[in-house]
């Protein structure tokens, strides 16, 4: 009988498919490093709009300038001279340096800008004043004169402003003053600084130049001459025998009316210190103010 052969079991075990999320291939996008990335980009861009918004543009620059003057109008007696202030307003964006010069002169003048004043640097918005002297000659009297100056931006030379100065000769002019003397006078004081009027006793300046110092109004318009006593002097006797006291006036502002003529209008300008004191100095606030005067000797008395 044939025997039924045994046939051996295989050892070997069948696969068994693994489906679980572990068995994935390593070779696969790290999630951790997509989000690292992501991460590193928004960063990236929100620094970027915060430097942005902190940076300012630059401002648009612009340049502008206009001119006026104090007074106008002068009368002098032919070989004669008077004076102008001539006022400068920066009306640009910005600081700037502005030349001053003679544009025309048919009035055949001799003209002359205040010594360190042909160029003048004047902050955006502010005002600087410059004293013109203007010299006529013997031969132009009885006449009506005129010469033009100009002010001319350095920032944009294309800026520029000009002032007719108006003069006229059909004037005589009466005595010359001296040390001693008692005096009837006019007179517009300005700052320096800023050109704002601080006091005035010309009836045109309060009409027509409204640019004053805090407090000044038409409550302080006053139209009468002003009288100076002993003009020239610092004591009796002193530097004149014809000096019966001190003069009563402050110190640049009675010099300057030392040697005028009645009728003639000249301006001076004044340090504080021959003014009213450097700050901290007095008590009246025009301390330490460099000033402008325009004086017109009205008479000697």
């Amino acid at each position: 009988m044939a025997r039924r052969a045994n046939r051996k079991k295989s050892s070997q075990k069948a696969a068994i498919p693994n489906y679980r999320e572990d068995s994935k291939s390593a070779s696969g996008p790290d999630p951790k490093l997509a989000i690292i990335a992501l991460l590193l980009v928004v960063l990236l861009i929100g620094s970027g709009l915060y430097l942005s918004s902190i940076v300012e543009e630059a401002p648009e620059v612009s340049y502008g300038v206009q001119a006026n003057l104090l007074t106008n109008d002068h009368k002098t007696e032919a070989g004669y001279d008077t004076d102008f202030v001539l006022i400068i307003i920066n009306t640009g964006s910005i600081t700037d340096t502005f030349d001053v010069n003679l544009k025309s002169n048919d009035g055949g003048f001799t003209i002359s800008i205040e010594d360190n004043f042909d160029s003048v640097i004047v902050e955006k918005g502010k005002r600087k004043p410059v004293i013109i002297n203007v010299e006529t000659s013997e031969s132009s009297k009885d006449l009506l004169l005129y010469a033009y100056m100009e002010v001319r931006s350095r920032g944009d030379p294309t800026q520029t402003a000009e002032v007719k100065l108006n003069v006229d000769t059909n004037h005589n002019f009466g005595n010359q003053t001296s040390t001693g003397d008692s005096v009837s006078v006019h007179y517009a004081g300005i700052l320096a600084s800023n050109t704002k009027l601080f006091d005035s006793s010309m009836e045109y300046i309060w009409d027509n130049y409204m640019y004053r110092k805090d407090g000044v109004t038409d409550q302080n318009r006053h139209i009468s001459t002003l009288n100076a006593n002993n003009i020239g002097c610092d004591g009796e006797g002193y530097p004149s025998s014809d000096c019966e006291g001190g003069r009563g006036m402050i110190k640049g502002f009675d010099a300057k009316m030392v040697g005028m003529y009645e009728g003639q209008t000249l301006s001076v300008r004044i340090p504080a210190k021959d003014a009213y004191g450097e700050a901290g100095q007095s008590s009246s606030d025009l301390a330490g103010e460099d000033l402008i005067f325009t004086i017109e000797m009205v008479s000697i008395d």
